[in-house]
């Protein structure tokens, strides 16, 4: 039994997984299954039959799919899983923005551009970036046709760029089933880090419909 405990494995989501499975909205089984895994109230430890039933698929399949999104570095599994992050959507959401900016500022939108939260911007104008951040959102959806089929452009982000192309203010649309939201963030982006895994978990927890 301790043996046995001691070997248990946890499915954790890596900073590039929880990217991919809100990136688009074009459904497929791997995003359907990290977006699962993001909404999970619990740490889910690792099995064969777990994976099954996450993906609708046959064993076989189902653990191809696994070590392929390992391999990519979407998922990886752990012994000590992080902390679920747990609270209100409002009060998480100052910690969890401080860190996704190398200026601390940043604030998140929903699809009609209200502001649910910010961080480093006076209210005023984290309000008028987040009717922005929706505007740009709206923008993209009128000509993906263009963007995302014939010119095969991944996500639906958005910059304003200064003269060397570095960003000043970028607008990173987040789907969550039938839920869009727009992440803005000012300067340098930090998305490769847990902070960005914990604010899509409780995104996903309040948020993911189908």
């Amino acid at each position: 039994m301790t043996s046995e405990k001691s070997h248990t494995r946890y499915i954790q989501i890596c900073p590039a997984g929880a990217f991919y499975a809100t990136v688009g909205s074009e459904p497929d089984d791997a995003r359907a299954m990290l977006l699962l895994l993001l909404s999970s109230e619990v740490a889910l430890p690792y099995s064969p039959q777990l994976v099954k039933k996450l993906t609708g698929l046959e064993e076989h399949d189902a653990e191809a799919m696994f070590e392929k999104l390992a391999e990519k570095n979407f998922i990886e599994l752990v012994e000590t899983p992080n902390e679920l992050v747990t609270g209100s959507v409002e009060s998480l959401l100052p910690e969890l923005l401080s860190g996704l900016s190398n200026v601390g500022k940043a604030a998140l939108a929903d699809h009609h551009g209200f502001c649910l939260g910010s961080i480093g911007y006076e209210d005023e104008a984290a309000e008028e970036l987040c009717a922005l951040a929706a505007d740009l959102s709206s923008l993209h959806e009128r000509h993906s046709l263009l963007l995302n089929q014939r010119l095969g452009l991944m996500g639906e982000s958005w910059g304003l760029l200064d003269p060397v192309g570095l960003s000043q203010v970028g607008f990173w649309v987040i789907h969550l089933g039938h839920q869009r939201f727009i992440l803005v963030i000012d300067e340098m982006p930090k998305l490769n880090q847990n902070n960005y895994v914990d604010l899509i978990s409780v995104l996903a927890r309040r948020y993911l419909d189908y």
